[in-house]
This record gives structure tokens, C-alpha cells and sequence, in this order.
């Protein structure tokens, strides 16, 4: 830099050349294109590649699952035949299913009912006279009511005892009266429940 009189450095001129920058960023810039360009169609290339190599062994496979396939849509397809047909059956026979449960359930009841009622009648001793016995099915429970008349006490207690030994609900002497058939006897109501579950 070269100064003048007063102590000023002149000013140099210096000339930018545009153009040449320019050119040099758009050499820079095709440079970075084409590489791009050139990864692109590698990529590009390397699928067709891949697929030019497997396509044919997965149209293979898939030919050779073809008829496999047609024969499980076949199967498939008489299963669901089996399927209705069993299901009309089973409209077909559910009422009949239905009656013979409730007449497997009347009957098991029944015999219970018998059973229980045979096991009260039998557990009098001599000395015992039933007048009246009545025995019904009441939500899900048999109940059975006995009047009798029994020379003693002693007689109608160990009734008592002995019917009611089987599992129950209830086992029960009530309204003990004196009187009845027997001149010194007594007369009582006696109640068993049994539930039927």
C-alpha cells in the first residue's frame, strides 16, 4: 500500500471476476448432481437386479401353493356344509333334548320325593298312628307334613329322631296336644323339609 502527502494510503482496484465464480459453483453443484444421480441408479439398478433374481422363485412358490390353496378352499368350503347341516340337526333336536332333560330331572325328583316320604313312613315304631301325611315339591324342596297320634312321648320323639336323620332342612314336632286315638296318648304335627340341590 503506498501513501500519499497527507498520509492516506491510496486505494488499490481490485477486480472480482464474477463469472469466473459462478462457473465455479455451478461446476461444483453438476458435480454433487451427478453423483446423486449416479447412487440413484445404482440403487435403481440394484433392485431391478434383485427382482429380476427373485421373481421368478416367488412365482414359483406361488404356483406351486396354488393348488394347495384351491384344495383347503374346497375343504374349507365342505366344512361349511358340515357346519349348517349340523346346525340344522341341532334345531332339529334341541327340543327333544330339552323334554328328555326335564323328564331325566321330574323323574329324579320323583324317586327323591318317593324316597323321602317311604323314609318318614318307615321310621314309626308300634305305638304310632299316622292320620294324615301329605308331601309336595316346593321351590326346589320337598316338604312333607305328617299328623299322627302316638301312645307317648317317648314314641313320637324317637319318630322324630329317626326320620329326620337324613340331611334336611327342617325336622320339626310341633303342636303336641294331649288326646288322639290313644286315651293317654298325644297328638302332634310333624314337618320335614328337603331341598332338592
Amino acid at each position: 500500500m503506498s501513501a500519499n502527502m497527507l498520509g492516506n494510503g491510496a486505494h488499490s482496484i481490485r477486480s472480482i471476476n464474477v463469472r469466473a465464480n459462478l462457473l465455479a459453483d455451478w461446476t461444483s453443484d453438476q458435480e454433487r448432481f451427478r453423483a446423486q444421480a449416479n447412487r440413484y441408479i445404482l440403487i435403481i439398478a440394484a433392485i431391478g437386479l434383485a427382482a429380476f433374481a427373485f421373481v421368478p422363485l416367488l412365482e414359483k412358490k406361488r404356483a406351486a401353493l396354488v393348488p394347495r390353496f384351491n384344495a383347503c378352499q374346497h375343504d374349507l368350503g365342505d366344512l361349511r356344509i358340515a357346519l349348517d347341516e349340523a346346525d340344522r340337526m341341532k334345531k332339529k333336536v334341541e327340543p327333544t333334548l330339552a323334554a328328555e332333560e326335564m323328564n331325566a330331572d321330574t323323574t329324579h325328583h320323583f324317586d327323591r320325593l318317593m324316597g323321602e316320604m317311604y323314609y318318614v313312613l318307615n321310621s314309626a315304631n308300634p305305638g304310632l298312628v299316622f292320620s294324615t301325611t301329605k308331601a309336595e315339591v316346593q321351590a326346589a324342596a320337598i316338604s312333607i307334613d305328617c299328623k299322627a297320634d302316638a301312645e307317648n312321648f317317648e314314641i313320637a320323639e324317637a319318630f322324630a329322631q329317626k326320620a329326620g336323620k337324613l340331611p334336611n332342612k327342617v325336622s320339626t314336632m310341633a303342636s303336641i296336644r294331649p288326646g288322639g286315638l290313644f286315651s293317654e296318648g298325644i297328638n302332634f304335627d310333624y314337618l320335614k323339609k328337603v331341598s332338592l340341590q
